[in-house]
């Protein structure tokens, strides 16, 4: 009700002559009741209006924790991504370790056993043929004798660079143990391998531990083996290690073929 109306009303309901005016009494109970629905309404409104204001503020704050937990999870999440990269570089570098002769950095036997076994189950499905080579640097007793274990370390260290420096990008060297080594050649046929190999027993005919030449020098003797298909790893590995030993007997610094 406007104010002018509300005015007008109230200088009626004042005015003694309508005082006994049959709808005078009608007029003000409407008027009062009007009254005190208008103030119930004005305390609804009230009481709305702080209600849409606690609702806003507590929407305000449901946002704000919103957006701190959303900025502490995207950091949570950051630490986890750096975590588990870091877990997987120290799980790779392991790994790694794992596999690696720690004197020559080449491949170790444990590697290799299970690359060869790879390579026969390869072979017994059809594959191609594949070859292994064991080699065992001549008189190295000799050296580590006259010239100290330090000096046998680099000889070690010296045969190593060469073999894997001259071997196929298909090929895998590794320290087998002691002074020997062993190479593994896949897709290779027995003269492919017997070429390779005698390139690398040329090669290090040439290597001396120490630059001044001091020490004699380096030769290897060399078993070279090809797998057959339903041959086991211990037979393919007997017969490689046969080969290198004949190569021995035969006066050392060549190349034998198991028979």
């Amino acid at each position: 009700m406007s104010d002018l109306l509300d005015t007008r009303i109230a200088e009626l309901l004042a005015d003694p002559q309508w005082h006994g005016h049959p709808l005078r009494d009608a007029l003000a109970e409407l008027y009062q009741r009007y009254g005190e629905h208008a103030h119930a309404l004005e305390r609804l409104t009230r009481i709305a209006d702080r209600y849409q204001n606690a609702e806003r503020e507590r929407g305000m704050g449901y946002a704000d924790r919103y957006e701190r937990q959303l900025r502490q999870l995207t950091r949570l999440l950051r630490i986890s991504d750096r975590y588990q990269k870091s877990l997987q570089e120290l799980n790779d570098e392991l790994r790694e370790q794992s596999e690696r002769d720690e004197l020559t950095g080449l491949y170790n036997r444990r590697y290799m056993y299970g690359r060869i076994e790879a390579e026969l189950q390869r072979l017994a499905r059809g594959g191609e043929p594949f070859c292994i080579a064991l080699g065992d640097v001549d008189h190295f007793k000799r050296i580590n004798d006259g010239w100290g274990h330090g000096a046998g370390d680099e000889a070690l260290r010296l045969v190593a660079c060469t073999l894997e420096g001259r071997i196929r990008a298909s090929d895998l060297c590794a320290r087998w143990g002691g002074e020997e080594f062993l190479l593994l050649m896949p897709q290779t046929t027995l003269t492919g391998a017997l070429t390779l190999v005698e390139s690398l027993r040329e090669a290090l005919k040439v290597l001396t531990p120490e630059p001044d030449g001091t020490l004699p020098p380096m030769t290897m003797s060399f078993g070279v083996a090809q797998a057959h298909a339903g041959q086991t790893l211990t037979q393919l590995l007997a017969g490689a290690d046969r080969a290198m030993y004949g190569a021995k007997r035969a006066g050392r610094d060549r190349v034998a073929v198991d028979a």
